[in-house]
């Protein structure tokens, strides 16, 4: 081979590399592109940082929204997450600590304490407006009408009215960690020892008792589904059971089922401690499809806007409800708690911070 033939065959090598340099860059280029169209990854919005660091809950009211933190302050924010300038001096804070989220009741906020108490605070003032002290630290309070019904760590259930006057109370065999699920007839409460009951809701008497084969401790909120009462449990199952209290199925997950599913009509969304997003078919507890988060799931999903929210390990993740991702978002700490209201979906996490995002800006 002569010396021109080497110098073209280099040339032509040269050329070959140079072209495949540029489609490589045009391949990242339109990759990039295409993520940031669709808003696959987005930094967390920005919004309120509490005092402190550690978990804390979120709940919607008319006007705003209200934080609890396990360190023991109670927050009111506006929608858009700045302090409300009447009525609210600042936080209410008791140094006991809360255990969880926070509920309205009439004009009061009630709170579960780690103290043996549960507190109301004036919605309006943000003042103590009474408190009902038990024989043990509240985890969860539901408000019905004009009732309020709680667990404590006894184990007992309590129903009371929104003044503060006890009307009943139930021993548990075991803790109930979450919160109850009421309807007109019952309050229905799952254990520690695995079990889930049902009493009646005027007077506390048991209605029914189910314990699934192999149980696990229920550390997951009853919900009311299409149908039946969704609850999962520590053995990685979300169960089904009847008003009447007849177990009727089971679905099998990968991890820890310890969040109530979302419900929207026939569309169920479960998750569990493995990360995996589930389309529950409610009729025969089958799966439609499926979904890993990067990391476990942290609270409840929400159905809000058209588009499925879940919040796992560091991240904000909007679903489809065909379960193809629109949107991820980013914090710089673990998720806690997960609300929609206001036309915003609210994620706080463990640093301390609280972020919303608006459902409008759902990327299609």
């Amino acid at each position: 081979m002569d010396y021109r033939s080497r110098w073209q065959q280099k040339r032509r090598e040269r050329a070959t590399r140079v072209r495949l340099i540029v489609i490589v860059a045009l391949l990242i280029g339109a990759t990039a592109s295409m993520l940031f169209v669709r808003g696959v990854s987005r930094p967390a919005p920005s919004g309120y940082e509490l005092p402190g660091s550690g978990i804390s809950w979120v709940t919607a009211s008319d006007d705003g929204v209200l934080i609890t933190t396990r360190s023991g302050e109670l927050v009111k924010l506006t929608p858009t997450l700045q302090p409300v300038q009447e009525g609210w001096a600042g936080p209410f804070t008791h140094p006991a600590g809360f255990r969880g989220r926070c509920v309205i009741a009439g004009p009061c906020v009630l709170v579960p304490c780690e103290d043996v108490r549960v507190r109301a605070v004036d919605l309006k003032f943000g003042i103590e407006s009474w408190e009902l002290e038990v024989g043990a630290a509240v985890p969860a309070i539901t408000a019905y009408g004009e009732r309020a019904y709680f667990t404590t760590a006894e184990p007992a259930l309590y129903a009371a009215t929104a003044d503060g006057t006890e009307l009943w109370r139930t021993e548990l065999e075991a803790e109930a960690p979450a919160q109850p699920l009421v309807t007109n007839e019952s309050v229905v409460v799952g254990t520690l020892a695995g079990s889930v009951c049902a009493y009646e809701r005027a007077t506390g008497k048991l209605l029914w008792r189910v314990l699934p084969e192999d149980p696990a401790p229920v550390q997951a909120s009853p919900i009311m589904g299409p149908s039946s009462i969704l609850v999962g449990d520590d053995g990685a199952r979300l169960h089904s059971i009847t008003r009447e209290g007849e177990l009727l199925a089971s679905m099998q997950f990968e991890g820890l089922v310890r969040h109530a599913p979302a419900v929207n009509d026939a569309l169920v969304i479960a998750g569990d401690s493995a990360g995996i997003i589930v389309r529950v078919n409610p009729v025969d507890m089958s799966e439609i499809w499926r979904v890993r988060l990067h990391g476990p799931l942290a609270a409840s999903p929400v159905i809000e806007g058209g588009s499925i929210w879940c919040a796992g390990g560091r991240e904000l993740v909007e679903l489809s409800t065909d379960g193809e991702i629109l949107t991820r978002r980013v914090a710089d700490a673990d998720t806690c708690d997960l609300t929609a209201a206001h036309r915003r979906i609210y994620w706080a996490t463990t640093d301390g911070c609280v972020g919303a995002v608006r459902t409008e800006e759902q990327s299609r």
